[in-house]
């Protein structure tokens, strides 16, 4: 609403020479619907969003009174914006911008709902399920270097409630290179006694999606893999599978890029952002051992419990294209993975649900 705030402070300093339409206030969610079909993946709630774009609508009042309030922020220091953190009962923590972000997606919410433009805030998925793998490497890896997997660490997150709720880990016996590199141990952490002792991929694979089942994700509530990046499924999840003459599971064939959803709602200045620069951000330390994938991923469950809590409505926005996508190759880090639109995401999420509901009949 910033822009908004400026042509409204304009307006009234000065005096037009004919009547003029009031300035447009949705801006704001029109960049967001912008950057989502650019492969973003976080966007403004769908209710708030569909009454914001209704020209009837929009004559309530309560959008200037939004507008004035994200004026009041943007005018306060930290200080002062954490204070009223605190007196709303929201977190404090952060950088300005998101302090601020935060609050004006608090009081939006809350004053669309009081005006009876907003039932309620849709969540999306019920859970999300965090993995960051560690797999085999060298030094230097040519680009056909074999990686496996060794370490399948998962964190479940409540989405309803914002927080974690459990953690999951097994190591992974690789059989194409079962000696690990001097490199691979230094940088994981992970010891070839591990390894040496572990199931392989398969198996463990298998215990994975049976902890998915004991967790009821699937059955009775609908979940969504989160990464830091494109990578953990594109090429190490899909290198293993192909390894083991096995298809990528289906619920791994989309998912959300933190980063990507990161960098669209907080408008953090970084288009990918890795997790450092993520929970710098948001003020956050790193907890445990970088490279350690059961620490990568509990850190990266952070980040997405702090986005849950500002409002965001985590979407997926990376799919896996095996066959291969003749567009946008060039761009494309990865050519087996490709963006997923604002839509696109809109029926996954609608699929998944669909498949609970049969599933209950």
């Amino acid at each position: 609403m910033d822009k908004e705030c400026r042509d409204l402070r304009r307006k009234e300093q000065r005096t037009p020479k004919k009547p003029k339409k009031p300035p447009s206030l949705n801006e704001e969610f029109e960049e967001d619907d912008k950057e989502n079909q650019e492969g973003g993946g976080v966007g403004q709630e769908d209710g708030a969003k569909k009454e914001l774009f209704s020209s009837d609508e929009f004559s309530h009042p309560v959008y200037k009174e939004i507008s004035n309030k994200n004026g009041y922020l943007n005018r306060q220091d930290l200080s002062t914006l954490k204070r009223i953190c605190k007196a709303e009962n929201l977190d404090s923590s952060g950088k300005k911008n998101l302090v601020i972000k935060r609050l004006k997606q608090f009081y939006k919410n809350s004053m669309l709902m009081n005006a009876g433009l907003l039932e309620k805030v849709t969540r999306g998925f019920d859970y999300l399920v965090v993995i960051d793998f560690e797999a085999t490497c060298e030094e230097k890896n040519s680009a056909e270097y074999p990686h496996e997997i060794i370490e399948f660490p998962a964190v479940l997150i409540d989405v309803a409630g914002c927080k974690i709720v459990s953690h999951w880990r097994k190591y992974v016996h690789p059989v194409i290179n079962p000696t690990l590199s001097e490199f691979c141990v230094s940088l994981t952490g992970i010891t070839q006694e591990l390894v040496d002792e572990a199931e392989e991929f398969c198996s463990v694979l298998e215990s994975f999606e049976a902890w998915l089942l004991e967790n009821r994700l699937g059955s009775e509530f609908t979940f969504a893999l989160i990464t830091d990046g494109p990578f953990d499924v594109g090429r190490f999840l899909r290198l293993s599978c192909l390894q083991n003459n096995i298809q990528v599971p289906y619920w791994a064939s989309r998912w959300i890029n933190l980063r990507k959803g990161f960098a669209n709602f907080y408008r953090s200045g970084f288009r990918a952002p890795g997790l450092q620069n993520m929970l710098n951000k948001l003020d956050l330390k790193f907890q445990g051992n970088p490279h350690c994938g059961l620490d990568d991923a509990t850190n990266i469950a952070r980040v997405a419990e702090r986005l849950l809590r500002d409002g965001a409505n985590l979407r997926v926005n990376e799919r896996l294209e095996l066959a291969g996508d003749p567009r946008e190759t060039k761009e494309r880090r990865l050519q087996q993975v490709a963006s997923v639109s604002r839509k696109e995401a809109e029926d996954w999420l609608n699929r998944c649900r669909k498949e609970i509901t049969a599933k209950e009949e």
